[in-house]
């Protein structure tokens, strides 16, 4: 049942990730970090605030995730090698998860030195906490804006997403600590303050990592369900039976799709192969979103003679 069918799967382009259709937003939010951070900095040393030096710190992870998505995208366009045969999708995914990671650290550090701050309050400039602070939610606010529309396309900018939103809550709270010191004089304050957005940090770092473990695990991207994609290709004519099926992601946005397909015997005989190798394309390409699919035609008996791991 030979057939020449080709469908084009660029490997290399720079718009196959959606990561990579957002760069010039992440760079520009990586730049209103930059600024955001070094006033927060400044802040926390005219204030002797922990709170925006841990908001600093946050911040900085969070920046530094974004330069990492931005490295990544940008070796995503390279070209795929016989070496990597698709090219460099997957450095998003290692981006993510060296940003967990560091996230993680950083959560660690402020909850300790939050409890020193708390047994041993020094003396804090409400005043200084609250302007420098105000100075973070305004950035975290563009910095939303500009990433609003990317957030459900991609796993990096979802991150980068959830970040400035963090960011922006965190800031939010420190005017608040701000506020209630000037008010009453409550020095301990800034370590609650200092606390929560080390609170803020760790779940959602957890889920993050949730996210990218499925996928270099190849596990079946979030929306998809095989038993319906399996029902939905079954259902083509000609085809008896699918089995060998695999969904996973290369990277967030980019899924794939292989399948073995038992034809019937009068398609086998008929010719129909060619046919029923379109319909199949267009069913998971458009009922899927699954632009790289692989499928093998067999005729009726064939998966008697192949391994046990191709049974499902």
């Amino acid at each position: 049942m030979g057939h020449s069918h080709s469908h084009s799967h660029d490997h290399g382009g720079g718009e196959q990730t959606a990561t990579g259709a957002h760069r010039g937003r992440l760079l520009i939010v990586f730049f209103i970090y930059l600024l955001i951070i070094l006033a927060e900095l400044i802040g926390a040393w005219w204030a002797n605030s922990l709170a925006l030096v841990a908001e600093a710190m946050h911040m900085t992870v969070d920046s530094s995730g974004i330069l990492i998505a931005l490295i990544a995208a940008w070796l995503a366009t390279r070209k795929a090698s016989p070496r990597r045969t698709y090219g460099w999708m997957r450095a998003e995914i290692i981006a993510v998860l060296i940003n967990c990671f560091l996230l993680l650290g950083v959560g660690v550090f402020i909850a300790y030195e939050a409890v020193d701050r708390w047994i041993n309050p020094p003396q804090v400039h409400g005043v200084g906490v609250i302007g420098f602070a105000v100075v973070g939610v305004i950035g975290s606010a563009v910095s939303l804006f500009l990433l609003a529309g990317g957030q459900k396309e991609s796993l990096n900018v979802k991150a980068a997403f959830l970040e400035v939103m963090s960011d922006g809550i965190g800031a939010a709270g420190i005017i608040l600590s701000g506020v209630l010191n000037v008010a009453f004089g409550w020095n301990r304050i800034d370590a609650i303050a200092a606390a929560a957005v080390g609170l803020i940090i760790l779940p959602r770092t957890f889920v993050l990592l949730k996210k990218a473990v499925n996928i270099i695990m190849q596990g079946v991207p979030e929306g998809m369900n095989v038993k319906e994609i399996r029902a939905s290709l079954a259902a083509a004519k000609g085809v008896d039976a699918i089995h060998s099926l695999h969904v996973w992601a290369l990277t967030s946005g980019v899924p794939v799709l292989s399948a073995h397909v038992r034809v019937s015997e009068q398609a086998w005989v008929d010719g129909s192969g060619p046919r029923i190798l379109d319909e199949l394309t267009h069913t998971a390409q458009h009922q899927w979103g699954i632009d790289h699919c692989t499928f093998q035609l067999e005729e009726p008996g064939h998966e008697h003679h192949e391994a046990a791991m191709h049974a499902n």
